[in-house]
């Protein structure tokens, strides 16, 4: 008691009480007391939380509440510090309540002395300090500190009730080491104990690496790790948004462990299997999510150690798909594996090229072409979607300039900007050393955004665009009619042209639903003095309805497909030589046309 300073919280709305406890406790010699007040209950609920004390006083009248009613709340909360009730009169009834509440003690104002206080204090402490040692060697194992069978258990069942309760998933990992037994064999028993203490060191390490996969509200995350017995872990993830989440856990755990250990001047390597079983695909309950999770681990085993497995096999291929191609995502602007398409915009009126909207396609290293609708989600949800972006509009704007050298100085292209690139902060900056370091001029570039990008963050977005448009770039909606559509936003955003989306093309002209909104569409637009440009037209009967509607301009595959850049240069070529846009030449494919 004397080698520290011992931290009190007194919980009283009486000022006098106060000073009398702190001179009472003045008084004691050979230990220093730190005394904080507080009068009301919510203060020190929020006080309490913080654990920053060593013992509480609570006087039993506090306002509106009792101090019985702010010791179960404590305590609720989590709080293992002893709590002292004090009260201004004796009563035996209420002196057994308090201690069957749990405090641990209860003493009457007015017979309070200096030792009497200092005794029920150190007392307080001693008894909250055995509890705890037996409370760990219930709940917690010895060698490992980490939590034993018993509290993890009770984990998961916290765990299963909260995914429950906001229908969200979760993971258990089972793990145990490989060839554990030979380690013990060879190094013997008190190094294969230090390599388990060792391992759950590195687990604990990871966990707090990935706690944005599992953690999103610490209040209520139940995140554990345990060791079961022998070489046998566990592991509880809570709050996971997606299947693989828990792969990129168990990757980061066998990377993790597969470094040396060095124990007792011996290097030693060891691996690790793994299986996962998902709440609620693999179980909703206790036993049948750990049962699974083993099983998975056996599995995991069985496909040669040193790796993961979930427990439906279904499981294993999607993580491992969408693993593998986060992973070459991150390598593909390094390997210039990206390549800009362009699709003609037409002026319907004219029968000419006035614009191209530049789309990005993938051409992985073995040749396959990805196409942006199966990895522009995965960009997006990895943040990898900024530094692709910001290539797309630099490349963009390269070509633009490049085709200008050519004589080709008035053919704009659209951009798409996605939603996470536009919030950067720095975003305008970007666009402005774009412009720069081509030497574009910024009426060549169209900035394509969505409905759902204006209506987040209102605000910020139209101050956003006002600026880009100030500098001269032109704004255009796409994908009209698909979002929000909330039609306030337009007379407050300084744009170009809106783009109908291809859903309310694709069966016109038979469908009065899609031929009645694509006609308010543009006749809304042009009260406005906006452009229209329709999008994924593929018929004559289509273009035809459009043109008789006075939509301004069309792209989609009557023209053309998006095409690379040597081969919009022949098309520019061609029309600017005499040959004319002859629709009858169509550039089809089967596949649709997919955006970033």
């Amino acid at each position: 008691m004397t080698d520290k300073v011992i931290k009190i919280l007194l919980v009283d709305d009486d000022e006098d009480d106060y000073i009398m406890t702190r001179d009472l406790l003045s008084g004691v010699e050979g230990t220093h007391y730190e005394l904080q007040w507080i009068k009301t209950y919510d203060s020190a609920v929020e006080i309490i939380d913080q654990k920053n004390h060593d013992v509480y006083l609570f006087d039993y009248h506090l306002g509106e509440h009792t101090g019985l009613e702010l010791l179960l709340q404590v305590i609720k909360n989590g709080c293992r510090a002893p709590i002292i009730m004090l009260t201004g009169q004796g009563d035996k009834e209420l002196d057994m309540q308090a201690m069957k509440t749990g405090a641990a003690d209860y003493l009457v104002k007015g017979h309070i002395n200096s030792p009497l206080l200092e005794r029920s204090i150190r007392y307080a402490i001693e008894r909250k300090r055995s509890e705890e040692d037996i409370y760990r060697m219930a709940y917690y194992d010895i060698l490992t500190n980490l939590p034993n069978r018993l509290l993890f258990r009770d984990r998961l069942k916290q765990a299963i009730g909260l995914a429950e309760r906001y229908n969200r998933l979760g993971a258990v990992m089972f793990l145990d080491l490989d060839n554990f037994k030979r380690i013990n064999d060879t190094f013997g028993h008190y190094t294969g104990d230090q390599l388990l203490k060792s391992t759950a060191e590195r687990l604990k390490n990871c966990m707090r690496k990935c706690d944005s996969l599992s953690r999103q509200n610490v209040d209520d995350s139940v995140d554990t790790i345990a060791r079961l017995g022998g070489d046998e872990f566990t592991i509880i993830l809570t709050e996971i948004k997606h299947i693989e989440d828990s792969a990129k856990v168990a990757q980061r755990i066998l990377g993790s462990l597969s470094e040396q250990f060095v124990l007792n001047d011996h290097e030693i390597f060891i691996s690790a299997s793994v299986g996962i079983a998902i709440y609620p695909h693999d179980g909703k309950d206790i036993d049948s999510i750990l049962k699974n999770a083993d099983a998975a681990m056996y599995h995991a085993k069985a496909e040669g150690k040193n790796n993961y497995q979930y427990y439906k096999q279904s499981m294993n291929a999607s993580a491992l798909e969408k693993l593998t191609m986060e992973n070459d995502l991150r390598k593909a602007l390094e390997r210039k594996e990206f390549t800009l398409y362009y699709q003609p915009q037409i002026d319907i009126a004219k029968r000419k090229i006035v614009g191209l909207e530049a789309l990005i396609r993938w051409h992985r290293t073995d040749k396959t072409v990805v196409l942006p609708a199966d990895f522009i989600p995965l960009a997006e949800e990895t943040g990898l979607i900024i530094p692709i972006s910001n290539w797309v509009i630099h490349t963009a704007c390269e070509q633009n300039k490049a085709w200008q050298a050519a004589g080709f100085s008035n053919i704009p292209i659209s951009v798409n900007i996605s939603n996470l690139q536009f919030q950067q902060k720095n975003f305008v900056n970007t666009i402005v050393q774009v412009l720069r370091d081509t030497g574009l001029r910024p009426g060549n570039i169209i900035l394509e955004i969505t409905e759902s990008t204006i209506m987040h963050n209102a605000d910020m977005v139209f101050a956003t665009l006002y600026e880009l448009s100030c500098m001269g770039l032109r704004l255009t909606i796409d994908d009209f009619g698909t979002g929000y559509s909330s039609l306030s936003y337009l007379k407050r955003i300084p744009l170009y042209s809106i783009k109908i989306d291809r859903s309310f093309i694709k069966e016109l002209p038979d469908s009065p639903d899609d031929a009645a909104i694509s006609k308010a569409i543009i006749s809304m637009a042009h009260s406005l003095k906006l452009r229209v440009v329709a999008e994924g037209v593929e018929t004559e009967q289509q273009l035809a309805f459009l043109s008789k509607q006075g939509c301004d301009e069309f792209q989609g595959f009557l023209f053309s497909r998006p095409l690379p850049a040597d081969e919009i240069f022949k098309l520019l070529t061609g029309e600017r030589n005499g040959a004319g846009l002859m629709l009858s030449s169509l550039h089809k494919i089967s596949e649709p046309v997919q955006k970033t």
